[in-house]
């Protein structure tokens, strides 16, 4: 029989604690990679926006900031880059961009009171127009990597507009009233200057995705949006025009937008799904808004691909 070697253990033992090292500096650099990697991710993922519910009577409206409802396009500065609420990139001039930090932004790319046709336009387009553009304004109204409440995030995006420093961003006037009383006085004034309504911020919450009374829109009247999936044929007066646009609303529900219709469309009525909003007042008690009528077309929102007519 052939004698073992006397070093050959410490050999086996050598070679096997090796082989422990080895494999647990892998795994080390293994974890930091995926940690670098999520990190890396998380910086680079704009951030979800906050959608808002409707103001309710009995809410209490101490704990809100106001400001004005700006009728214009919701923008997210990424910290590279304008995105909107569908995530779908914004192609802004370089200089309109310049300078703005690498945190993200929540605002709104407004042209002024009743003029939302100028802002979509500019938004809409493939090549960016400095003419359009030089008609805009960014109205900043969060901050969302800022910690805490709305109102401990003011500062931080009142500092963040300042070191901007150009005219065109500005920060979104924000107040605070002391009862219903005074905030529907408050929308009365704004009405009658023409602006689109007010909202409400929870002054303490922090910036949360979604839609939640975290955020809340008070306007004069109700509106929604729907995607167009037919062209009803007009009669009477309508004879060989688009009589009605036949919508589907997002819970699957559809009608007809026949009223406020303008002529202009019902002679080349938007393709099948684009995206329209209507105005209405209240809904039935199956959930179909009452009084539902035309407003506009959404340019800035992605057609679906997938509608039909059914």
């Amino acid at each position: 029989m052939r004698a073992s070697h006397p070093a050959l253990p410490d050999l086996v033992c050598n070679l096997s604690s090796e082989i422990r090292l080895q494999r647990l500096f892998i795994k080390r650099w293994q974890l930091l990679f995926l940690i670098i990697m999520v990190c890396l991710t998380a910086q680079a993922s704009p951030p979800t926006p906050t959608l808002a519910q409707r103001y309710r009577q009995g809410t209490d409206v101490t704990a809100y900031w106001v400001s004005e409802k700006y009728d214009g396009v919701r923008a997210i500065w990424t910290g590279s880059e304008l995105q909107s609420r569908q995530g779908l990139p914004i192609r802004a001039p370089a200089w309109f961009t310049a300078g703005w930090p690498a945190e993200p932004l929540d605002g709104e790319l407004w042209a002024g009171r009743g003029r939302f046709a100028t802002a979509q336009a500019a938004v809409a387009s493939a090549t960016p127009d400095d003419g359009q553009w030089r008609r805009l304004r960014y109205m900043v109204f969060d901050v969302p990597s800022a910690p805490g409440g709305f109102g401990a995030r003011l500062p931080a995006l009142q500092s963040a507009v300042a070191a901007i420093g150009q005219p065109w961003v500005q920060a979104a006037p924000q107040w605070r009233v002391a009862s219903h009383g005074e905030l529907m006085a408050q929308l009365r004034a704004h009405d009658k200057a023409g602006a689109e309504g007010l909202m409400l911020r929870s002054h303490d919450a922090p910036y949360r995705g979604g839609r939640s009374e975290d955020l809340l829109k008070l306007k004069s009247y109700d509106d929604a949006e729907a995607r167009v999936v037919g062209h009803v044929p007009g009669r009477g007066k309508y004879a060989g025009l688009t009589g009605a646009l036949l919508v589907e609303l997002p819970d699957g529900q559809r009608l007809r937008l026949g009223s406020g219709l303008p002529d202009a469309l019902r002679r080349q009525p938007p393709p099948m799904g684009t995206v329209v909003s209507y105005r209405y007042n209240g809904t039935h008690a199956g959930g179909l808004p009452r009084f539902a009528r035309f407003w506009r077309v959404r340019a800035d929102a992605p057609p679906s691909p997938a509608v039909s007519d059914k």
